[in-house]
């Protein structure tokens, strides 16, 4: 074997687009069998997801109840951080998710809530991270990442608008925007694949 068929053949080395696409990413049902469509099966287990969009309190976190149900229908934590306002609990319990499993953690200042976050994706019971981000640093995004995959909650970042443009190590990247009783939910990145074409997804805000 010459010196660069060795090369070739190293593990570490990596090949562009010759590798091909990376493997399936685990997800979790979202509830919505079109959204479930869109992105393959649902949320990604294990990655980054960020949904970009304002004002908060728009139907924009009824939409995870679902998912959020689920976990806690296996003992898994739910876990806040830096919410903009307490959830309404007993609606949640209403709709299948279990308080007990619920924990909401007050953060002051952006470095803490990436601290916190890292903490709870390393944290093997952890089945779902919900936080709130405010700045528009990508830099801390990506030790969130390396957290996020050492471990296979859903992470959903809420980011605002203005981040958009923006690159971003997540896996995948969701525009939201209130429309009446319904949610408009467009798809601005997927990880290891085109995006997914057509119209956006619309789910109804009120989940039940």
């Amino acid at each position: 074997m010459s010196a660069l068929e060795e090369l070739l053949a190293h593990p570490g080395l990596w090949r562009g687009r010759g590798a091909g696409l990376p493997a399936a990413v685990p997800t979790r049902p979202s509830g919505f069998a079109q959204l479930d469509r869109a992105l393959r099966g649902g949320w990604p287990r294990g990655q980054l997801t960020e949904l970009i969009g304002a004002p908060f309190g728009s139907g924009e976190t009824r939409m995870l109840v679902p998912v959020l149900a689920a976990c806690t229908r296996e003992r898994r934590r739910v876990m806040l951080v830096a919410p903009p306002a307490t959830p309404w609990i007993p609606g949640w319990r209403q709709l299948g998710v279990d308080p007990e499993q619920v924990f909401v953690i007050r953060a002051a200042s952006e470095d803490d809530i990436i601290w916190s976050c890292e903490q709870i994706l390393r944290h093997p019971e952890t089945g779902v991270l919900l936080a709130w981000l405010q700045g528009s640093r990508s830099a801390p995004l990506r030790r969130l990442r390396l957290a996020a995959g050492a471990g296979d909650a859903c992470a959903f970042l809420y980011r605002p608008p203005a981040v958009a443009p923006q690159p971003s190590p997540a896996h995948l990247r969701i525009r939201w925007q209130a429309d009446g009783d319904r949610l408009r939910l467009e798809v601005i990145k997927f990880t290891g694949g085109p995006i997914p074409a057509g119209q956006p997804v619309v789910i109804p805000r009120d989940v039940r």
